[in-house]
């Protein structure tokens, strides 16, 4: 540290075990040592007051006096809450009054540590029993971390499993020291045994001295003070001569606060350790990946390497309990490979030790090995509406509507194409030379795009749209200034009323999610089915039923697509049909349907405006191979729908609805449309944003009649031009 203070925590699986005192007698006998400022810091909440009875001091200031000042004090100012022993240790506890229920916060304790540091060459800190968040803090900034332990097997099998819990919060296992106390030959227990038990060893023992325990508690005075010739007070004085000379804090405090370096020691780049290097050449040619030289691998790519080919060889998946669900079979799944993957990183990352870079470490190798590696940060943020992975080292994301490029990378192409297997191999779908592209879904109903060589040429390409935890309801969209509340409850009339709509639109528009808000229009007494390539709609509907199509197979067969669906949905008695996109001769069928009794359809199709989305119907139904003249596919068209609702992505990165139109028949061979709303942008605000507003055309759409007949009463003058506005004619 820059101030040159050693935290020391001392800490325990078990009370009982001697922490206040060896806290208290280890303080005076570095006072005696060094001639520097001690401070014994008393955080034991469980055996609130024992600092103060071993050292007679009954009126002390504490920390609960000055914590809510924490940010506003100087260093010298906290100087009048240390109570000093009369040989000249500081006190400080948590709190004075035994069975309080004060507590401080983790973040205000981080504070008066770097408070308290400035004016302590040596804080002591009794950290009382286990772990918690205030002693994590503790233990972050603590140039040593000391866990009293006694030759109990109960006791030492807590020791162990302590020691193993702090491992797993990543601290590194060279910080740790166990120190033995009240050891006696008479024990029963060999420190072999002992050893063998903590599985590591130990740093220093304390012989059992009941008698002189005993003393100086009845006098209320730490025995290196009131007995400095006792064996106990010798072995703790020595104890501190010892570390303060050969700078073992200094070393530890090293060991917290180095940054990673070569793997197994040093500092620098490249690798220092051969049986190391070899793993890491192995592993990459298992990976169909070119070794490369030792000198050239980033050590953290290199430590990750060779925990990613350790855990293969010992992570024993048949083991995992079978009874389980599949909820729980991944939790499971998911610590035992986070609790493999940190015994490994402490066998071979011996140089990466900060708590942070350890975490981030494990986090990517359990992300890697179970999830989508570092893209599991991007699916977690909600604001990333999109993911688009170039290649293994160019990955973008969109933020509100804006394109950026991140620091993420795959470390290699094997390690993406797993990602993409991973995707889609639930779904019972392919990807390889034969089958090189695939379009699938995640847990969440994400939609997912997958291309690999030869197709891609620069490695895997991969590409996911997010869809949002919670989906979105027309108040999300009219807070986003999509539609307008008016908007909305015209939308929401049509669906009550059973018309034919189709979302029109551009890719990333957002069809789909506009898509979704109007099917929750539909009444819970009506029997939906959806039809999907890629199953993304998320209804709320109890009467619901979800078809999605499905590629052939390795031979071939077994294809299913969009339109073999809509003809089986036909026969299952639909009040609803909610086709998730046409984009081939299912268009044909979709109409049909619309045409024969099944009112009130929605589907979505890629087109620029209301006229694009007629001829692109025209074309899609020429896919099915009828042959039939134009005008009656026209026909076909201009009976079957009623609203086409048209979406577009801005400049900005907004979603608009630009039009609603509505199909009003057919003039000679020309269909004819009737815009109803349209949004009028007026310009560009000074941070970019698209600026403008919705209006009404002045244009009453014919089915108003029908929407009255229904009982569906829409709001007054909704369809009044704005003030100066001329009615529309004919689009």
């Amino acid at each position: 540290m820059a101030d040159g203070c050693r935290i020391i925590a001392v800490g325990g699986a078990r009370d009982g075990v001697g922490k206040s005192v060896f806290a208290v007698n280890a303080g005076f006998s570095f006072l005696k040592e060094t001639r520097s400022r001690v401070l014994v810091l008393d955080l034991d909440t469980e055996s609130c007051g024992d600092v103060q009875s071993l050292l007679g001091m009954s009126k002390v200031k504490s920390l609960a006096d000055f914590a809510p000042y924490a940010g506003k004090l100087q260093s010298a100012q906290v100087r009048q809450y240390i109570s000093a022993h009369a040989a000249g240790m500081g006190v400080l506890p948590l709190f004075t009054t035994a069975g309080s229920d004060e507590t401080i916060d983790p973040e205000d304790l981080s504070k008066l540590l770097d408070l308290l540091k400035p004016i302590c060459d040596y804080i002591i800190v009794d950290c009382g029993v286990g772990i918690n968040p205030t002693t994590v803090k503790v233990f972050e900034k603590a140039s040593g971390i000391f866990i009293l332990t006694t030759p109990d097997l109960m006791v030492l099998n807590h020791t162990r499993r302590f020691v193993e819990r702090l491992q797993s919060l990543h601290f590194p296992r060279e910080l740790m020291k166990v120190v033995l106390n009240r050891y006696s030959e008479s024990s029963g227990l060999s420190k072999e045994v002992i050893n063998q038990k903590l599985q590591r060893p130990i740093l220093v023992t304390f012989s059992e001295d009941e008698v002189t325990c005993q003393q100086a508690a009845m006098q209320a005075k730490p025995f290196v003070l009131g007995n400095p010739r006792a064996n106990l007070s010798r072995s703790f004085d020595e104890f501190a001569r010892q570390l303060v000379e050969h700078k073992v804090l200094e070393q530890l405090e090293q060991i917290a606060r180095s940054e990673i370096g070569s793997v197994g020691g040093g500092r620098g780049g490249g690798m220092d350790r051969p049986d190391l290097v070899r793993e890491i050449k192995d592993y990459q040619k298992s990976r169909g990946k070119k070794s490369r030289k030792s000198s050239d691998i980033d050590p953290l790519t290199a430590v990750k390497m060779v925990i990613h080919k350790r855990m293969v060889e010992s992570i024993d998946l048949k083991n995992i309990d079978k009874d389980l669900d599949d909820d729980e079979r991944d939790a499971a799944l998911r610590k035992r490979v986070k609790e493999t993957a940190s015994r490994i990183l402490d066998e071979v990352g011996g140089s990466i030790t900060d708590r942070g870079d350890r975490q981030r470490i494990v986090k990517e190798i359990v992300d890697e090995a179970l999830g989508l590696g570092p893209l599991e940060d991007f699916l977690a943020e909600e604001l990333v509406t999109e993911i688009m992975v170039n290649s293994r080292e160019d990955i973008f994301v969109e933020m509100d509507g804006k394109m950026i490029k991140t620091d993420a990378s795959f470390t290699d192409d094997a390690q993406l194409l797993g990602v993409i297997e991973r995707i889609v191999a639930p779904l019972g779908r392919r990807i390889d030379e034969k089958s090189p592209m695939v379009d699938a879904r995640l847990k969440d109903g994400s939609r997912v795009n997958a291309i690999i060589p030869p197709l891609a040429l620069d490695g895997p390409c991969l590409t996911i749209r997010k869809f949002a935890t919670e989906p979105y309801g027309v108040k999300d969209l009219v807070n986003f200034g999509t539609i307008t509340p008016e908007i909305a409850d015209f939308l929401r009339a049509c669906i009550q009323a059973r018309l034919n709509v189709i979302i029109s639109g551009g890719t990333g528009s957002g069809k789909t999610t506009l898509l979704n808000v109007l099917s929750n229009f539909i009444p819970e007494t009506e029997r939906i089915v959806t039809v999907e390539d890629s199953a993304e709609l998320q209804l709320n509907q109890p009467h619901l039923v979800r078809l999605e199509s499905r590629p052939a197979n390795v031979e071939g067969a077994g294809e299913v697509g969009i339109r073999e669906l809509v003809r089986n949905c036909l026969r299952m008695r639909p009040d609803r049909i909610v086709v998730g996109e046409c984009r081939g001769a299912e268009a044909v069928d979709m109409l049909q349907a619309m045409n024969t009794g099944h009112d009130g359809s929605l589907t979505t199709v890629h087109s620029n405006s209301p006229r694009d989305c007629i001829a692109r119907l025209e074309t899609l139904v020429m896919f099915a191979g009828l042959e039939l003249p134009s005008r009656a596919i026209r026909e076909q068209i201009s009976a079957a729908i009623d609203i086409i609702i048209q979406q577009s992505r801005l400049s900005d990165g907004s979603r608009k609805v630009m039009q609603i139109s509505e199909v009003t028949g057919m003039e000679g061979q020309v269909i004819t449309l009737q815009d109803i709303f349209v949004y009028k942008q007026s310009g560009l605000g000074p941070d970019a944003k698209v600026e403008g507003k919705f209006v009404s055309t002045g244009f009453i759409p014919r089915f108003v009649h029908d929407l009255e007949a229904r009982g569906i009463a829409l709001p007054k003058g909704l369809f009044a031009p704005q003030p100066g506005q001329v009615p529309r004619g004919r689009a």
